[in-house]
């Protein structure tokens, strides 16, 4: 166990061996820390956070601090991030809200360096979120999927697994599984193939979905979504109802050519 003479962590927390604390850092009572877990200078740990086996919080990173959210009323709630997740300097995750109780980070995740993590966020396993994007609210990111840096994505907004957003964008619709967001206004702009191999399905996943998107954009959502079954995957289908299930803000999406 490695923890700075100038740290300073509850002493009610039931701390792992190999524990790593740097400088400076605070790590408040009621936080649960699993082993290999490193927590870096100046970083504050609050309450209701829970780190799980080898997630590292570079310099200046905060967690679970109180949402930004003017109908919170200090009600306990939390914060989870998964084994693996790495969140790099001066990233913030706020805690929930009584909405869902807990913002949830999955595992092995790479949150890079000035990123919000709003409160009732959740972000899926495997996914990448690039230097200063900026989270509303309740935002739902798939797995595996990539948001690139000083984006800004609006409160409720999903992005489906596998799918990639451009740079410096404004979200502000749910962006459909394994597609890229690009432009300014925003546009569908195709598959996102470096996606099916992230999110570990089989080749020849993308010619099928393609045309279904294409179905979905010429004869509309309940008869898209009767020819589910039709995938060979059977986890498409299992991807698409759960997006479909969750999308609140209206689907990203303009006619497919060719």
């Amino acid at each position: 166990m490695s923890i700075h003479p100038t740290a300073l962590v509850h002493p009610s927390l039931v701390l792992p061996p190999d524990l790593e604390v740097g400088p400076y850092a605070v790590v408040d009572e009621d936080v649960e820390l699993a082993p290999a877990v490193c927590i870096g200078p100046f970083c504050h740990v609050y309450a209701g956070v829970r780190l799980e086996a080898g997630v590292r919080l570079e310099d200046g990173v905060i967690v679970g601090n109180a949402p930004q959210d003017l109908k919170y009323r200090g009600e306990k709630t939390g914060v989870r991030i998964g084994a693996g997740t790495h969140l790099r300097e001066y990233a913030t995750v706020n805690r929930g809200t009584a909405a869902t109780g807990v913002t949830v980070i999955g595992k092995n995740c790479l949150v890079m360096a000035y990123s919000h993590v709003a409160h009732d966020c959740l972000i899926e396993d495997s996914a990448i979120i690039a230097n200063g994007v900026q989270m509303g609210g309740h935002v739902r990111i798939g797995k595996a999927a990539v948001v690139s840096g000083m984006t800004g994505i609006h409160q409720y907004v999903v992005i489906g697994a596998g799918a990639f957003i451009g740079g410096g964008l404004r979200v502000d619709k749910d962006i459909l599984p394994f597609s890229k967001a690009l432009g300014e206004p925003l546009r569908y702009a195709g598959l996102n193939e470096i996606g099916f191999s992230r999110y570990g399905l089989a080749d020849g996943a993308g010619p099928e979905l393609k045309s279904w998107y294409r179905g979905f954009s010429k004869l509309g959502r309940a008869a898209a979504l009767e020819k589910l079954l039709a995938f060979r995957d059977p986890e498409l289908p299992r991807i698409l109802e759960e997006f479909f299930a969750n999308q609140k803000r209206g689907v990203l999406l303009r006619p497919l050519r060719g």
